[in-house]
């Protein structure tokens, strides 16, 4: 094979595949509710009157999402650290109104925002 042919389909393989690399390293930001992900799921729960409640839930293990404003899509989180549950810093806007910034990561259908930060939304 030629060499300058050889050398042309090397880059455009490196290029495809430091694409997707490149498309999860977006920083984006997302507004919503955070919320506990089974009450939620299972009931309906959410809002300031669930605060308490999805506080709890978050102690005890169960994810807390976020519920997008305009889509009221639920959008699952998860932290840059491995081994370790974004609850902590999600916990106090429990039942209220947020804005995280981070980057999607995808893999086989599921979809996570890592989260990078968190503040109240309107900030």
């Amino acid at each position: 094979m030629n060499p300058i042919i050889r050398l042309g389909l090397a880059a455009v393989t490196l290029v495809a595949l430091a694409l997707p690399a490149a498309a999860a390293e977006q920083k984006i930001s997302v507004t919503g509710e955070v919320i506990d992900s089974a009450c939620y799921i299972k009931m309906g729960a959410r809002g300031e009157s669930h605060r308490e409640c999805a506080q709890k839930c978050a102690d005890a293990g169960i994810p807390l999402a976020l519920v997008e404003e305009g889509s009221n899509k639920v959008v699952w989180l998860a932290s840059e650290n491995d081994a370790e549950t974004p609850n902590k810093t999600l916990r106090p806007f429990a039942g209220r109104k947020v804005t995280i910034t981070g980057s999607w990561v995808e893999r086989g259908g599921a979809k996570l925002l890592i989260v990078q930060s968190v503040k109240p939304a309107g900030s």
